[in-house]
């Protein structure tokens, strides 16, 4: 009886030892299956790598193209501005005209100056000086000169035509300025106060003015 029962036991182990070797096969060969799918997923994302890198390339040449062509476009501004109108390029790519013969009141300025496609020119920290020294060289019969700052309550809250406000502190005030005195909305170069700093005055006055605009 035991002889009987081992053998059919051998039998046994050897069935379930041949269920397994044929799982492990299965499960190797899903393993090689996953692999392979991996390995051409892998391929896939190599080539669009690839194709990225070249998009990103090309577009850095396009962009250094352009560039290239803005900088030449910005160094020949100078060529392009109306006559009348002078380019100084440290300050962007504007033009500027100076009127000291048609001496006219801020709204009428600001008209002129929009008619020729500008505006009264803009105070700013890094333009100032510039326009102080175009004002003391000029010759003609207007003293003083409207820029592009205004306010609707006299005396405080100034901004530019574009809007931007001009603080208290802004360092070309005229000592005391502005005051706001009888009404005064309108911010001029007045040339008694050293050499043209900024003041607010009565916007009906006639000045000379300054225009802004680009070529």
């Amino acid at each position: 009886m035991m002889r009987g029962n081992s053998r059919h036991l051998c039998i046994w182990v050897t069935i379930k030892d041949a269920e397994q070797v044929k799982l492990m096969q299965d499960r190797l060969s899903s393993i090689g299956a996953a692999l392979e799918t991996i390995n051409g997923r892998l391929g896939i994302l190599l080539t669009e790598q690839n194709g990225l890198q070249a998009l990103i390339t090309n577009g850095f040449q396009m962009m250094n193209k352009t560039l290239a062509e803005i900088k030449k476009c910005l160094n020949c501004t100078q060529l392009k501005c109306p006559d009348g109108y002078l380019n100084e390029t440290k300050f962007g790519p504007f033009c500027y005209r100076l009127e000291s013969n048609r001496c006219k009141s801020w709204s009428r300025a600001r008209q002129t100056c929009q008619n020729e496609g500008g505006d009264l020119v803009i105070p700013d920290v890094n333009t100032y000086q510039f326009f102080r020294n175009l004002a003391k060289n000029s010759k003609g019969q207007c003293q003083h000169f409207w820029i592009g700052g205004y306010t609707s309550t006299p005396g405080s809250n100034y901004v530019t035509v574009s809007g931007v406000s001009i603080p208290i502190t802004f360092p070309f005030w005229s000592v005391g300025q502005p005051d706001g005195l009888g009404g005064e909305n309108c911010l001029e170069m007045r040339s008694y106060f050293t050499n043209y700093l900024m003041n607010d005055y009565h916007c009906n006055v006639p000045h000379g003015f300054i225009c802004q605009k680009l070529p």
